[in-house]
């Protein structure tokens, strides 16, 4: 009726603020029952849209834990898990940093095994060894000077390659025969 006292912005604002509350509450109660049944309906089929129904149904499902708890539903889980890296026991942490201790002199091990001399794979580490293989030391300026060398006699870089595979597929034999290692035996 127009003879109330109109609101003060406070009011107002409190009033919107009640209002937008039971909508959303109601919202997120109506799609956590709704979007399982419609995703259920036929055609029933794995789409964008059962994954949108999904993350509707996730994100009304986490208000209304937000509401009814103060936390979100993740948060919620995590509380209830425990927090990532936090045990439960003080003899549950001394076992942690046992194993963190062994784990750490184990990688060490690793570490100085790749520094060891080897004969064919002298200061290299073992994922450097099984990457580079027995390459030496000059190889890029190698490989450059017989790019410079190739490029001149008139080939083009898909003669460099097919015979760059042709090697490895004939484990190190050039097309001509002659292997790299002409003179060891396997």
């Amino acid at each position: 009726p127009p003879s109330s006292s109109p609101l003060s912005p406070d009011q107002f604002e409190a009033q919107r603020a009640a209002q937008f509350a039971a909508l959303t509450h109601t919202l997120s109660w109506t799609l956590l029952f709704a979007c399982p049944a419609i995703a259920a309906l036929p055609p029933r089929k794995l789409d964008i849209y059962t994954f949108g129904l999904g993350a509707v149904w996730l994100t009304s499902a986490s208000h209304i834990t937000h509401q009814r708890t103060g936390q979100g539903i993740w948060k919620n889980v995590a509380s209830k898990v425990g927090a990532p890296g936090e045990l439960p026991t003080e003899r549950a942490r001394e076992v942690k940093a046992r194993l963190r201790a062994q784990e750490e002199v184990r990688r060490e091990g690793v570490r100085g095994l790749g520094e060891m001399d080897r004969g064919e794979g002298k200061g290299k580490g073992v994922l450097e060894r099984v990457w580079m293989g027995k390459e030496e030391e000059g190889w890029k300026e190698k490989r450059l000077r017989e790019e410079r060398e190739a490029l001149d006699e008139g080939r083009g870089y898909g003669d460099l390659i097919l015979g760059q595979v042709w090697e490895v597929w004939n484990w190190g034999k050039n097309r001509e025969g002659e292997g790299e290692d002409e003179g060891k035996k396997d």
